[in-house]
């Protein structure tokens, strides 16, 4: 990993709890909203955020890039970068729902080995480290054993990009197939799944910072992700993070 395992996982969860402490400090109150070219949405706080964890990063490793979704990618020819999202769940935070989080992850030469998500509305930070296995404020967790869709609790983002796709008939498969399916997005339906807590998380229109920190999360957690024709990768669009033993059956309902 180059730099100490401890090292690395210092720096990331230092940068994320900075940002976290930013965020907090505004939770709550009203904030002006712009509109991306997107149509998301972004506050100044969502920019200080990202600003406070490059910082943090660019001090103990000054030559390594960035690809974050506020200021996009810097030094784009680095080995090693590092992929932010300030705060996952913009929406949900302008809302005053807890289920927000500041999001980093380290990539040396396309292949994850550091992810942070820190929740701090929910006072729950979760970390991994490739071989080092997944922790959730502290204590190492698993993803559940629950081998069948008929008992698994589903959770899925956003019904508007599922629709965007032409997917929402096969969600509703899902449901119909499923034990419970809940709509629950943003990192936290995440931590769920790596805690064994739900098997699966579905969602659609995604991008590299949505999937870094919680991709080697749930793997080091035992579990797995992948895009909807099972490619494994973080650059993907459209993700199924699970268990892994309820996996396959998701990926034939999602494939149409």
């Amino acid at each position: 990993m180059g730099s100490s395992r401890a090292t690395l996982l210092r720096v990331a969860l230092a940068a994320a709890h900075r940002a976290g402490a930013i965020a907090m400090r505004a939770f709550g109150t009203r904030l002006t909203i712009e509109t991306k070219a997107d149509a998301t949405p972004v506050t100044v706080i969502d920019r200080a955020c990202e600003e406070a964890m490059r910082k943090t990063i660019t001090r103990a490793f000054p030559t390594d890039g960035f690809l974050g979704e506020e200021y996009g990618s810097t030094n784009p020819g680095a080995d090693i970068r590092w992929i932010i999202d300030p705060i996952d769940g913009t929406k949900g935070y302008l809302r005053g729902l807890p289920f927000w989080g500041c999001m980093i992850a380290r990539e040396v030469r396309g292949r994850l080995d550091v992810g942070v998500v820190h929740m701090p509305a929910l006072r729950q930070t979760l970390w991994a480290t490739r071989g080092g296995g997944a922790f959730l404020d502290g204590r190492r967790i698993r993803v559940s054993r629950t081998a069948s869709l008929r008992t698994s609790y589903i959770l899925n983002g956003d019904l508007e990009a599922f629709a965007h796709r032409g997917a929402l008939s096969r969600l509703g498969r899902i449901a119909r197939s499923a034990g419970v399916v809940r709509s629950l997005g943003d990192c936290a339906a995440y931590r769920w799944v790596a805690s064994g807590n739900a098997e699966a998380v579905i969602e659609a229109a995604l991008h590299p910072w949505d999937v870094a920190a919680i991709k080697i999360i749930i793997e080091e957690a035992g579990g797995r992700v992948t895009d909807w024709a099972g490619r494994d990768d973080h650059m993907i669009r459209n993700i199924i993070a699970s268990n892994g033993r309820v996996h396959g059956t998701l990926l034939r309902a999602l494939r149409g």
